[in-house]
């Protein structure tokens, strides 16, 4: 089929393309502005929870939450601790993403054979595998909005290609999130 034909051709572009940039460039572009931002958001949202359950960041932000709802008490209504602690962790996620992605650039990036070559594969590797993940967040995007024309007309033109079965087939799910209760 024209479609799975073409997917390959663009994976295989995309592996060059990898390759040649290498992966500290690749890892920078894929997590740097808002790919950046939205990696943080998602960590915070994801482990900020967690984070703040460890004992003394839990008596931290409780102390904090107490002693600000006692200067006023709508403080502690909208517990603005809490938010100074995610606001302090979103930034030392960003710092802490901004670091490690430095290093690894560096890292990736020293002038000798046998790391010039991982820098390729792991470049070749890492583009493909992030243009994946992109597609499929918009393929879970795309089936929020699975009953409209557009998106039917789409799914009829991709049947029985790779494509519709990655679509069929995707991890990521937003309906739940965004059905109706």
């Amino acid at each position: 089929m024209v479609i799975d034909a073409v997917t390959i051709v663009v994976a295989i572009l995309l592996a060059g393309l990898g390759m040649f940039v290498g992966f500290g460039r690749t890892l920078r572009f894929f997590t740097d502005g808002i790919f950046g931002f939205i990696i943080s958001v998602v960590f915070c949202f994801a482990f900020g929870g967690l984070i703040a359950s460890i004992g003394p960041v839990a008596e931290g932000i409780s102390w904090l939450n107490n002693w600000l709802g006692g200067v006023w008490s709508f403080f502690a209504t909208i517990r603005l601790a809490t938010i100074i602690y995610y606001i302090i962790l979103f930034l030392l996620v960003q710092l802490l993403r901004s670091l490690i992605v430095f290093g690894l650039e560096k890292l990736f990036s020293i002038d000798v054979l046998a790391m010039r070559i991982i820098n390729s594969i792991l470049g070749a590797a890492l583009m493909v595998v992030a243009v994946l993940i992109l597609l499929l967040l918009v393929f879970a995007i795309f089936a929020l909005f699975e009953s409209s024309g557009f998106i039917q007309d789409m799914l009829v033109k991709l049947d029985g290609t790779f494509l519709k079965t990655l679509y069929v087939n995707n991890p990521i799910d937003f309906t739940q999130i965004f059905a109706a209760n």
